[in-house]
């Protein structure tokens, strides 16, 4: 089983956003990812990042572990609720989707505490992006 360990950071709400993601095996870190989203709103970056774990977790095993720090993103998920906000209702769906590919699902809230390094990945994405690029924010 996988454990994965996800953050969405935006710089204002909605800013500049980024998505973090570590996966381990057996405490193994195996892919320590970091991606600039554009601008969106904080719950949108934390979908964003759970979409991509998603992914990236598929192809390697197909029971994983999600820990996140959105107490959000755990109750929805754990739910099944629909979503009712028009710009989230496509990725929760792609999400549902992506959930029933695997053998084993679970969401797991960590406080904020824990999940310092991969908000820092998320905000290192952020970071680079600004640094780059041309866009003025």
């Amino acid at each position: 089983m996988l454990t994965v360990n996800i953050d969405g950071a935006s710089r204002g709400n909605p800013g500049p956003s980024g998505i973090g993601i570590l996966i381990f095996r057996n405490r193994n870190l195996i892919l320590n990812y970091g991606e600039f989203i554009g601008f969106q709103s904080n719950l949108l970056s934390e979908y964003m990042a759970l979409k991509r774990a998603l992914q990236f977790a598929l192809k390697i095993d197909d029971e994983v572990s999600i820990h996140t720090d959105s107490m959000s993103v755990v109750q929805q998920r754990r739910s099944k609720d629909k979503m009712r906000k028009k710009e989230l209702k496509i990725l929760f769906r792609e999400i549902n989707n992506l959930e029933k590919k695997f053998k084993t699902i679970s969401y797991k809230y960590i406080p904020r505490n824990k999940n310092t390094y991969v908000d820092l990945v998320a905000k290192k994405a952020i970071d680079y992006h600004i640094k780059y690029s041309n866009y003025i924010y």
